[in-house]
């Protein structure tokens, strides 16, 4: 079970979307792992990249925005309300 914490103090990233789909937040492709950690990377892939192999950044998908880098907080609307990224 996680340790609960009263305060976190970190960067807030605002995504302009409600009702997430949980496919675009991890797509399949890279659940094909036991453990539950290591997906950072693979975060939003098909909304962070504008290619199939994520190496061209869309520059207009807010977690690539620079002001948000280093960033520990994903505040959404709708159901995906708050997400702690780090």
């Amino acid at each position: 079970m996680a340790e609960k914490f009263i305060k976190h103090t970190g960067l807030v990233v605002p995504l302009d979307a409600a009702n997430v789909d949980t496919d675009a937040i991890i797509p399949k492709q890279f659940l094909q792992k036991v453990t539950r950690t290591g997906f950072g990377a693979h975060l939003f892939n098909d909304w962070r990249f504008l290619d199939e192999k994520g190496q061209q950044p869309n520059p207009d998908f807010v977690l690539n925005f620079p002001q948000y880098q280093g960033a520990s907080i994903l505040l959404a609307r709708g159901k995906l309300r708050l997400w702690l990224l780090a």
